[in-house]
């Protein structure tokens, strides 16, 4: 499959509307984080061009850097999250007449539930970590630009939430319980920090 990183917006917008189950929500919500993270380093961009001297520079310079990686693991968690719900889906197909058979198969489908969740835990944590920069440079950047700052809190909330849905979604199918609960818990942990650093 072609990196959605390649791909231009025409083409993901496709390939999300299609009858298909993958690229899905996950993917959506790591592009959503990825178009909050561009909008945070615009905005640090933007402060820096206007007053490279301020007293907010290194920050600003500090987290522009910050955003372009975030950006790139974003798609790339995009790209994870098609290739994990595929992977899913191929376990489901399995056969399950004999009772070998079945067992096989929902160990795959429990491995395979497990990377799909793992994924979007990942993005999840990516954004909140954006949402934090972006909080972080409120009042401390381009006053112009202060509703592009918002914008981005909004947009990385909607994703990492998005992003925690489709952790919860896959938990119900992994076996191991203290694996799901880890899993469980450091998403509650992520969503915390994500809603403190979005509310308004």
């Amino acid at each position: 499959m072609k990196s959605f990183a390649q791909n231009t917006l025409t083409d993901f917008l496709a390939a999300l509307a299609a009858p298909t189950p993958a690229p899905g929500g996950g993917a959506a919500a790591a592009v959503s984080g990825a178009t909050a993270a561009a909008l945070v380093e615009m905005v640090a961009g933007l402060s820096l061009k206007k007053s490279p001297e301020s007293a907010d520079a290194a920050l600003q310079q500090r987290t522009a850097a910050q955003m372009s990686a975030a950006r790139g693991e974003l798609l790339k968690f995009a790209d994870d999250d098609a290739n994990a719900y595929d992977a899913f889906i191929q376990a489901m197909r399995l056969p399950k007449i004999e009772e070998s058979e079945r067992e096989e198969r929902g160990r795959a489908m429990s491995a395979a539930a497990e990377r799909a969740a793992e994924i979007p835990l990942q993005t999840l944590c990516a954004i909140t970590s954006i949402a934090e920069a972006a909080r972080l440079l409120t009042g401390r950047s381009l006053v112009s630009a202060a509703s592009d700052l918002e914008v981005a809190l909004r947009f990385a909330r909607a994703a990492g939430l998005s992003a925690a849905e489709n952790v919860e979604v896959n938990l119900p199918f992994i076996d191991n319980s203290e694996r799901r609960a880890t899993l469980a818990n450091q998403t509650t942990t992520s969503v915390a920090a994500l809603e403190r650093s979005t509310q308004s």
